[in-house]
């Protein structure tokens, strides 16, 4: 719009002014609104947002640079701040919004385990948790697993790009259940409070425990074996596709299993396991 001002201004046609605003299609009234404006006198505070924002590299956002500015003496406030930043086309680097869904716990049970995190015999005892793994090109993967507290085997595991039952129920499928009284220990997640984790549980005899929100300590075990593989599975392996993670988990759980010492135990869980003459299968 200022070019077609600058062009009816210098004209050198004998035109009206009216017929020339009419011409380029530009309202008249703005055209000497324009005309008579004051030039823009500098602003000294301009220079200075620009300078904080530019030191910062673009992470200060409104309120940080009118805070630089005060804490130098000078006195700003933000709402300044921000129309200097729009006219100079300035945006703060945001961190990104993650949307979390919400969802409708269908299903709470108590905390029955209450922090006896030991056993007295094989499968007595389950926790099971979800945890993220590191990406994989643009893809999330998940891993899911279920520890026993007697001999600290993990008895079941299942990973995954999904975050849906699908995770959770392909390692329930290889649950090996041979116990009439169970003890299942989880957080109060989406898949455990679903009403399909309470039919599974149901449909196998299964005794339902919960943490209580916003509680790890509840399922302390279950956060050390994800606290122990984080450290060490990226130092076995560095997996690149989705085929090398699956297989290297796999590994790793074998690993964990019958060759990693339990420093409780002085040997591996099913080292354990059959010291003390129990059967694997």
């Amino acid at each position: 719009m200022h070019c077609k001002f600058m062009v009816i201004k210098e004209s050198q046609t004998g035109l009206s002014t009216a017929k020339r605003c009419f011409v380029l299609g530009v309202n008249r009234s703005s055209y000497y609104k324009w005309l008579n404006s004051k030039p823009k006198q500098s602003d000294p505070m301009e220079e200075k947002v620009v300078e904080i924002y530019h030191k910062h590299k673009g992470t200060y956002g409104r309120k940080r640079i009118a805070q630089a500015i005060r804490n130098s003496g000078a006195s700003i406030n933000h709402k300044k701040v921000y129309r200097i930043m729009r006219d100079n086309g300035l945006k703060a680097v945001i961190r990104k919004k993650y949307c979390r869904r919400k969802y409708t716990k269908e299903h709470v049970v108590p905390n029955l385990l209450n922090r006896e995190f030991t056993a007295s015999e094989p499968l007595e005892k389950l926790v099971c948790d979800i945890t993220e793994l590191k990406r994989i090109g643009d893809k999330r993967y998940y891993l899911f697993s279920i520890l026993d507290l007697y001999s600290n085997m993990i008895v079941a595991a299942n990973v995954s790009f999904r975050y849906d039952w699908s995770l959770v129920a392909g390692a329930l499928k290889g649950l090996n259940i041979n116990k009439p009284k169970i003890l299942l220990h989880s957080d109060q997640g989406c898949h455990f409070t679903s009403n399909l984790f309470k039919v599974f549980a149901e449909q196998n005899k299964i005794t339902l425990s919960m943490s209580r929100v916003g509680n790890c300590y509840d399922n302390a075990a279950k956060e050390s074996f994800f606290g122990h593989f984080k450290e060490e599975f990226y130092i076995y392996y560095n997996p690149q596709t989705q085929d090398e993670l699956y297989e290297n988990i796999q590994d790793f759980i074998r690993y964990y299993n019958y060759e990693r010492i339990q420093m409780r135990f002085k040997m591996s869980p099913i080292q354990y396991l059959q010291a003390q003459n129990f059967s694997l299968g």
